[in-house]
């Protein structure tokens, strides 16, 4: 039995949660695109399932990273979008990619610059097209539009700034407490 559900996260890790949960409940993940994940039906709780963001590694990294994952027993499901999901039998251990506060720390600040990269170019398109709007052109309605669209998708874009700029603040309490 296959299901098919549409969901948009703005949280990896919910995202992550979700699926985990779904798994528990005997769904596991076979396909995910954006905001679609195709799931079957198996033994529940059978995986646990992990994200990550890999987008910055040159090809050559990526294929030597995938064999170390590969070499642990972890499956990677797919690649989409600079993320990947792989999963792993609960029977043969935890799944934890980043077991230190250092390269979880460089984890969330590779994932951190890109969100805010797209976050600053989305608000100079969005300000730059809503000015074109200002000049009277004809294609006024079009940019002033587009614009708006980019500082939506911008705001949208803070929230996991935010939130993983809060793992980090918490991350570092954590640290500075067994210190």
């Amino acid at each position: 039995m296959k299901k098919v559900k549409y969901r948009l996260f703005l949280d990896h890790e919910k995202e992550e949660k979700w699926i985990n949960h779904m798994a528990v409940n005997g769904w596991n993940l076979e396909k995910f695109a954006f905001s679609r994940f195709k799931f079957s039906k198996g033994e529940p709780g059978k995986y646990v399932y992990r994200n990550e963001f890999i987008s910055g590694m040159s090809k050559t990294e990526k294929m030597d990273y995938f064999e170390i994952i590969k070499d642990s027993g972890i499956t990677i499901i797919q690649e989409f979008g600079g993320w990947i999901y792989m999963k792993k039998a609960v029977s043969e251990g935890p799944l934890e990619i980043y077991t230190d506060i250092k390269s979880k720390m460089d984890y969330f600040n590779r994932i951190l610059l890109f969100f805010f990269l797209l976050f600053i170019s989305n608000i100079c398109i969005g300000i730059s097209n809503i000015n074109f709007f200002n000049n009277q052109s004809n294609l006024g309605f079009i940019n002033s539009t587009l614009g708006f669209i980019n500082i939506f998708v911008a705001a949208l874009i803070a929230y996991p700034i935010i939130k993983i700029i809060y793992r980090k603040r918490n991350l570092q309490k954590k640290h500075q407490f067994f210190e």
